[in-house]
């Protein structure tokens, strides 16, 4: 949800969120989502408040589409990235149709230079 409402740039609802959910996984001792957690108010956090801006930070997007990016990077169409995912073609179409939209970009292209440019990739 937190990732969510950040791409909808809700970002002080969404870092509220992620700040709940770090507490709940720190009690519960769930280190890797914690790590998540942290890495996504890292990337999303507001800089000191000595500067008085917010960092233009990535739209996060998932593991999966991370994943489905990279293998866009590489050239490949949806089907080669569904048997090299052991995904149907639909779930990469999904993938795809996702990233672009959560990234506002018209493109596959455009989709891998902005993951590029972002340290996505």
């Amino acid at each position: 949800m937190a990732r969510d409402l950040i791409a909808q740039g809700k970002t002080e609802a969404g870092l509220a969120e992620v700040r709940r959910a770090r507490d709940g996984f720190a009690e519960l001792g769930a280190s890797r989502d914690l790590d998540r957690a942290n890495a996504l108010l890292d990337a999303a956090a507001p800089l000191s408040a000595s500067q008085g801006a917010m960092r233009t930070a990535p739209v996060p997007v998932s593991g999966r589409e991370r994943e489905v990016l990279a293998l866009i990077a590489e050239g490949l169409s949806n089907q080669e990235i569904a048997v090299r995912l052991g995904l149907s073609e639909h779930t990469v179409h999904r993938h795809v149709a996702n990233i672009l939209t959560r990234l506002d970009l018209p493109s596959r292209a455009a989709a891998v230079a902005y993951a590029t440019r972002h340290g996505l990739l």
